[in-house]
């Protein structure tokens, strides 16, 4: 596919690769950027092809490392800045696709960029990643238009979340690992191998089990001990998957963890 502001490749080892490519502007998000992740998530939905799928961001123009700067102030005074809706259906869209999400972080990751690595299923990071979320010292308030405060409090705790809106704090790749924004923390040179790896691992995992784990387990924290246990009888059922080894490759599953 191609885009302009994105790069979206698919491997030949069913996983692809989106990247934000806005080197010049840090990778700050744009409407028209934002619109592409959206076909772009819509494809990797629809295509059976891919089994994970990476959200990392493009160097800078001298080569340094970066995630994304957020939204593009510049673009906001132009009228081209991301749509608030668009946003907020966008990091549902991911957090609910039955396809596992890897954000490889390296560099700036701050506001709107983080929100999409919040929404992820994974992320992974270099030490030398710039962590942060500007909405409060930025926009006045603390939110985030797209659910940032939400999944922030829900993956690392309601005082971390405090910390790091209320003070504006930078958190680099150790201290992401230490307060359980990223599973694990890699050198610069390696991230991006270690991200293929894990993923490699995961496409070897039978897909349907994949998306009925992802499935429960992204929902059961909402409920009871007992409403999970139950989730986790049922589930296999109504979504046609056995739990057999015989029947191992199961049928495939809708694209969204609330399908």
């Amino acid at each position: 596919m191609d885009f302009e502001h994105i790069r979206y490749e698919v491997r030949d080892d069913g996983i692809a690769v989106v990247t934000l490519h806005r080197p010049h502007r840090l990778n700050a998000l744009n409407g028209p950027l934002m619109q592409e992740l959206v076909e772009a998530v819509r494809a990797i939905e629809a295509d059976p092809s891919v089994r994970v799928w990476l959200l990392t961001g493009a160097p800078r123009p001298d080569g340094r490392p970066c995630f994304g700067a957020g939204a593009d102030v510049q673009a906001i005074a132009e009228g081209e800045g991301p749509e608030e809706i668009t946003g907020f259906h966008l990091c549902n869209d991911i957090d609910d696709l039955l396809k596992p999400s890897i954000a490889v972080i390296d560099g700036v990751c701050t506001t709107g960029a983080v929100e999409l690595a919040l929404c992820c299923d994974f992320r992974l990071v270099a030490p030398s990643a710039q962590i942060s979320d500007w909405h409060l010292k930025k926009l006045g308030t603390g939110l985030g238009g797209w659910g940032g405060s939400t999944r922030w409090s829900r993956l690392v705790g309601t005082t971390h979340t405090k910390e790091i809106i209320l003070t504006g704090k930078v958190v680099d790749g150790e201290e992401a690992v230490r307060i359980g924004f990223a599973s694990a923390v890699h050198p610069s040179d390696d991230l991006m191998e270690a991200a293929l790896e894990m993923a490699g691992r995961i496409t070897e995992m039978n897909p349907d089990g994949v998306a009925l784990t992802l499935a429960h387990l992204d929902r059961n924290r909402d409920m009871s001990r007992d409403q999970a246990l139950r989730w986790a009888q049922l589930a296999p059922r109504w979504l046609g998957v056995s739990t057999s080894m015989e029947g191992k490759q199961g049928r495939v599953l809708p694209a969204k963890k609330d399908g």
